[in-house]
């Protein structure tokens, strides 16, 4: 497995357009439509974390211009004719992630924003949320910190299976050291692993291989004068 991450900012518009060129169709068709400055520059960071997977992987340029993204059955999205090359994307703030792996991987990554104990009563077990209780009042930075492990460990499982965070992620259950999330309706502990090395965001990763990063690998995509430089 590898894991990229990226700091997005927005570009001008002219550079938008001949960086867009560089992303799948898909992605070029969904970044005309958003009109967030903000959310364009995440998705088009994204975009340039899979490309750079994609190469680095050990496919061509050609392979990747001639690549088509397909979805699964739930809509989880894939490189068609690549059954080795499983990959998963996510962004908020300004940041994005990447992870690719050999079989089905889900990643997430959230800026840690304020938050309120009704949104962990709603959606977490009642063993997380007594977790989340006990640190009340006493460190709001780690419960901070536990809450968005929580959320970010369900959300990547959701999106290893594919579902989506509309299949619900109440079914998915953390464990104390984040090693697993145990998935009740399936019967299935499913291996993960968090990351908090960016400040003020926690990234969580779930993948079938249980073989992960000890971090993760951080891309710089850098713009300069008239010249678009993509390392």
């Amino acid at each position: 497995m590898q894991i990229y991450t990226a700091q997005t900012y927005e570009l001008p518009a002219a550079v938008q357009e001949q960086v867009s060129a560089l992303l799948d169709s898909e992605r070029r068709a969904r970044v005309r439509n958003i009109r967030s400055a903000k959310e364009r520059a995440r998705s088009i960071f994204a975009g340039l974390l899979l490309r750079h997977a994609f190469l680095q992987a050990g496919h061509t340029v050609s392979e990747w211009e001639a690549a088509e993204l397909g979805k699964g059955r739930f809509g989880k999205p894939y490189i068609d004719g690549y059954p080795d090359f499983h990959f998963g994307l996510s962004h908020s703030g300004n940041w994005a992630a990447c992870a690719v792996d050999s079989k089905p991987v889900g990643i997430d990554i959230q800026e840690m924003k304020p938050w309120k104990m009704t949104l962990a009563k709603r959606f977490y077990h009642e063993r997380e949320y007594n977790r989340l209780l006990a640190l009340e009042g006493v460190d709001q930075d780690r419960q901070t910190e536990e809450f968005y492990s929580m959320w970010t460990a369900k959300e990547s499982a959701v999106k290893l299976s594919g579902r989506g965070i509309g299949a619900g992620i109440s079914r998915y259950v953390t464990v104390g050291d984040y090693q697993y999330i145990y998935d009740a309706d399936g019967g299935q502990a499913i291996p993960m692993r968090r990351y908090a090395m960016l400040k003020g965001y926690m990234l969580c990763v779930c993948s079938r291989t249980a073989v992960f990063p000890d971090v993760p690998e951080q891309i710089n995509f850098e713009y300069c004068g008239s010249e678009n430089i993509i390392k």
